[in-house]
């Protein structure tokens, strides 16, 4: 299980900055450069890692400096599969 921790707190421990929290809900609803935060709620609070901080941050910089977008979220990859997932279903179901 990941070890998940409030947003700012893991932003800090990663990049020695800390943002305001409203940047930090920012990055993870409608991203940054394209790229968005992986962000988990529990109890009604928004939780990150440090290694989904670290990937978002790669990941902004690597769009900043022009090279090839980035991965997509897992949340695109898993609506994806979905969508694969369906369309195999249906070509089988024939």
């Amino acid at each position: 299980m990941e070890n998940l921790l409030p947003l700012v707190e893991a932003v800090t421990r990663v990049t020695g900055l800390r943002p305001h929290l409203s940047s930090v809900i920012r990055w993870g609803s409608r991203g940054s450069k394209g790229v968005h935060l992986q962000t988990k709620v529990v109890g009604g609070r928004r939780y990150t890692t440090t290694d989904w901080v670290l990937e978002f941050v790669e990941n902004v910089n690597q769009v900043k400096n022009g090279d090839p977008t980035p991965m997509a979220t897992p949340k695109q990859q898993d609506s994806a599969a979905k969508k694969s997932a369906k369309k195999l279903a249906e070509r089988l179901s024939r």
